[in-house]
């Protein structure tokens, strides 16, 4: 009965000491990682008057813009281009005059993306917005 009590109890503590050794399955905490979106440095002038603001989402690029073209109706001439790029002189200038306020921003935009410095004005009379890009 001796050898059976220490039997067992041998058996109990290595089964113990097996399952305490054994190692532990780590789960990698999930985190939620929110993609920002394109960071955009724009260096832009209102009637001369230089600014710079980091834009940082489509959604707040298209406000940008939008922001740009209500200054442009107010009368005044607004100019921007990203901060990144040199201020070389003007090698090529193209124009566009858009009747409407989608058409501006597409086209502004799509010039800004290629890496042209852009400007904008409202013909009040015309009721136009003149637009023209350069590099």
């Amino acid at each position: 009965m001796k050898k059976s009590v220490i039997s067992i109890a041998m058996f109990a503590i290595l089964a113990s000491m097996t399952v305490g050794c054994q190692k532990e399955d780590y789960v990698e905490p999930q985190s939620d990682v929110a993609e920002i979106g394109t960071v955009r440095t724009v260096s832009y002038a209102v009637d001369g008057v230089a600014h710079q603001i980091t834009i940082i989402g489509d959604d707040a690029w298209n406000d940008f813009l939008h922001r740009m073209l209500a200054l442009c109706r107010e009368g005044h001439e607004v100019f921007f281009r990203d901060a990144k790029s040199p201020l070389l002189g003007v090698k090529e200038t193209l124009t566009y005059s858009a009747k409407t306020e989608a058409e501006a921003i597409a086209w502004c935009d799509a010039k800004f993306k290629e890496g042209y410095n852009v400007g904008m004005q409202y013909d009040k009379d015309e009721q136009v917005y003149k637009c023209y890009a350069t590099r």
